[in-house]
């Protein structure tokens, strides 16, 4: 299994480190997380937070992550980080201070479409992380393939089977979402469009795991919504380190 979406750092109530997602990832079964940070690190020391997730092992792949308004200087650390391996982009327009729209946006997006990366965007709090702005950013990059993190949770899950539908490179984090909702993305664009993520340490793989069991999805969904998505997404070959 791969974990799409896990969170290293020191941010309020939540703290985790690579030591102990890796704990996690074992007593769950997962062979390989994909993290990005949280916190200062993902607000505002950059450099920090992204080495944090990309010097954690070979079975923690890093996301990237910083602030558009930072301009030349946020370009060069995506540079850095993508020569020490990245697998993506990670954005928080709420607490970055961005609208994805707005053009203090558009370099970063054309830094991650050039190196081939997807973008996970937190999305569900009005009005900086608007599902349906992720979705208008997607269109833009149609190349780009776009995740909605932690899919609209809590207060825009509702506008998330349109978002998908208006998107074809948009798929669902299912890390936070209730099982109704998978289902619906899953029957209506099929499995190829969402992805298993535990949202560590916010959520935990056993509830995430047990949300998606209880979809009883046949083999082939099952195995592309814990593996096979996350593996072509993040470009990560036999899906193992």
């Amino acid at each position: 299994m791969i974990d799409a979406h896990a969170m290293l750092g020191d941010e309020t109530y939540l703290r985790l480190d690579a030591a102990d997602l890796l704990r996690r990832m074992d007593a769950a079964g997962v062979d390989l997380a994909v993290a990005r940070p949280m916190g200062a690190g993902m607000i505002v020391d950059h450099r920090a937070g992204n080495d944090l997730v990309l010097k954690a092992g070979p079975r923690i792949r890093g996301l990237a992550s910083v602030n558009p308004w930072w301009g030349a200087k946020a370009l060069d650390e995506l540079a850095r980080c993508r020569d020490l391996g990245a697998v993506g982009l990670f954005l928080d327009p709420a607490r970055q201070g961005f609208f994805p729209t707005e053009p203090v946006a558009t370099p970063v997006f054309e830094r991650a479409a050039e190196y081939g990366w997807p973008v996970l965007m937190k999305t569900g709090a009005y009005i900086y992380a608007d599902i349906l702005a992720l979705a208008e950013v997607a269109r833009a990059f149609p190349r780009t393939t776009f995740i909605a993190g932690f899919g609209g949770y809590a207060d825009m899950w509702f506008e998330l089977p349109m978002a998908i539908r208006s998107a074809p490179n948009l798929l669902l984090d299912a890390s936070m979402i209730w099982g109704a909702g998978i289902r619906e993305i899953v029957d209506r664009h099929g499995p190829e469009r969402v992805l298993f993520g535990s949202a560590e340490p916010r959520n935990r793989y056993k509830v995430v795991l047990k949300t998606i069991d209880r979809l009883e999805l046949d083999e082939a969904a099952r195995r592309a919504i814990l593996h096979d998505n996350a593996a072509r997404v993040f470009k990560i070959e036999g899906g193992r380190p």
